[in-house]
């Protein structure tokens, strides 16, 4: 788990190179105006439709199943393959002619308050995007039958991809002035990827394993029996996608009324905090749906406990300075061409309300995909229903009020019911809140320490991080039951004898 773990960090840090390059141009050429909004707009009516019906379907019915089959009965993972691949096939191609055909109404839902120009360019925008969809599904499908043999280049490989297209068609959008080019850096970057993808799976002989192995059923029974299974593990999660994505939805409809400047700001602020997902949580919870898949029932728990406090270690001093610094990072990073002081001030407030629960947005994702990995999809449905469908109605409830801060906000309760009630389904609730409660004076000190030094300029950005670090590390190590807890996995990864084991120290928290 550890070593895929670390490649999939090492291949999403590459990729956020790229994608943080490809968020500068686009704010130093288009600012936080139209264009962007209505670009924001189609994508997000773009993938809606998609993880809608496949998120879910890909990563917690098929992958876990997959895995459970290659083990047990490998050729009934080709079979099972075989049918969602055709299934998926299908699908992507009718949702994708449904998007061209019904752009305009969808576009008016979820961007109520763009004005007339802005909603036909992101209209012609998402036609333009809508012919990815049948690449950006199936490659989706061929990701995870890398990662059920370990193997995260495909994965690795998306962000890079992807990002390259963006910058490339920013450029030229540009230099042309035809916005809708935009839309391309979606398109194009997937039916690349897709060839790619098709190519390394037949190369790597993935896809031969359950035809040299075990005995062959009729493919009409096998097939039947393969969709059967992958169907009884789909259908607890049937309301997450109405719930997950129609919280995505309200956040854009409700950006759109805001003003066309916060649905650009609103990702300009996420990629900052969703750069941090990506490289902690989205690994985390990918190598957790095949490690805890294979796991047995009475392992789950060990394997939790040494998990929960790295993760912890690393997300706290985050999350502090991300709130504590965000207008200086949308400066430093933003600050310049287009992207003008109103569209620093609205990504600031944005990036506060996203940063303040991101350490408990990284261990909730991480605890529903182990739920999803020993097959607990009924409680993953609870979970997914109430830590989104509150923050809905918060939105809602209280944007004419708070303003942009009210998205951001949003997000941070949902991570943040996330992560209690799984937490608690997992039974590592106790464990996790008693391990919070030892670092909260640490973690108080620390935002104290850079909340005094935090300011406008790179200097002052610097120092306030700093000492957010320092003043942390300086905790946890003056602490014995911090220093043996969050630190003993690093000793072991040098090569140094630690007198009190981990297990000592998870059992005295317990």
């Amino acid at each position: 788990m550890g070593k895929v773990f670390f490649r999939l960090v090492l291949g999403g840090i590459a990729g956020k190179i790229l994608g943080l390059l490809r968020e500068v141009l686009l704010a130093a050429l288009f600012g936080a105006g139209r264009v962007v909004a209505a670009n924001r707009i189609a994508l997000t009516a773009t993938l809606i439709p998609i993880n809608f019906f496949t998120a879910d379907a890909l990563s917690a019915g098929f992958l876990p199943l997959y895995v459970q089959y290659r083990q047990e009965r490998p050729a009934m993972a080709q079979v099972l393959y075989r049918a969602v691949h055709l299934l998926l096939a299908v699908f992507s191609v009718v949702l994708a002619v449904a998007l061209i055909i019904g752009r305009d109404l969808w576009v008016g839902l979820l961007g109520p308050g763009l004005d007339p120009h802005t909603a036909e360019i992101a209209a012609t925008m998402l036609g333009i995007a809508a012919l990815g969809v049948p690449f950006y599904v199936l490659y989706n499908l061929y990701t995870l039958v890398g990662l059920a043999n370990d193997d995260v280049r495909l994965i690795n490989l998306r962000p890079s991809c992807q990002s390259v297209g963006l910058i490339l068609a920013t450029v030229i959008a540009w230099m042309t002035g035809h916005v809708s080019v935009l839309a391309w850096g979606f398109t194009l970057p997937y039916i690349v990827l897709w060839c790619v993808g098709a190519y390394w799976l037949r190369r790597r002989g993935y896809l031969r394993d359950g035809e040299e192995s075990g005995p062959r059923r009729p493919d009409r029974a096998a097939t039947k029996l393969a969709l059967g299974m992958f169907w009884r593990r789909l259908r607890p999660l049937l309301l997450i996608p109405v719930i997950l994505q129609g919280s995505i939805g309200v956040e854009r409809a409700v950006g759109s009324l805001l003003g066309v400047e916060v649905v650009a700001a609103t990702e300009y602020a996420r990629f900052v905090v969703d750069s941090v997902m990506a490289l902690l949580a989205a690994p985390l919870g990918l190598v957790g749906l095949a490690s805890f898949a294979r796991m047995k029932a009475h392992e789950v728990g060990g394997g939790l406990r040494r998990l929960i406090p790295p993760v912890i270690l690393v997300a706290i001093p985050l999350a502090l300075i991300l709130s504590l610094n965000s207008r200086g990072i949308v400066t430093l990073l933003y600050a310049r061409g287009e992207f003008d002081n109103r569209a620093v001030d609205v990504s600031s407030v944005l990036l506060l309300g996203f940063a303040l629960g991101i350490w408990a947005h990284v261990l909730g994702y991480t605890f529903v995909k182990v739920l999803n990995a020993r097959g607990a999809n009924f409680k993953v449905a609870i979970v997914m229903a109430i830590s989104f469908g509150i923050p809905i109605a918060f939105n809602l409830l209280l944007y004419k009020h708070w303003g942009a801060f009210t998205i951001g906000a949003a997000s941070s309760l949902s991570g943040l019911l996330m992560f209690l009630i799984s937490a608690r389904l997992l039974s590592v609730l106790g464990f996790s809140m008693r391990l919070l409660a030892i670092a909260l004076p640490g973690a108080a000190a620390a935002g104290a320490a850079g909340y005094l030094l935090a300011g406008s300029g790179l200097l002052r950005l610097i120092a306030s991080c700093v000492a957010i670090l320092l003043v942390w590390l300086g905790y946890v190590a003056a602490v014995p039951q911090l220093r043996r807890t969050f630190l003993s996995f690093v000793l072991k990864k040098l090569g140094r004898d630690v007198d009190e084991t981990p297990r000592d120290d998870l059992v005295a928290i317990k």
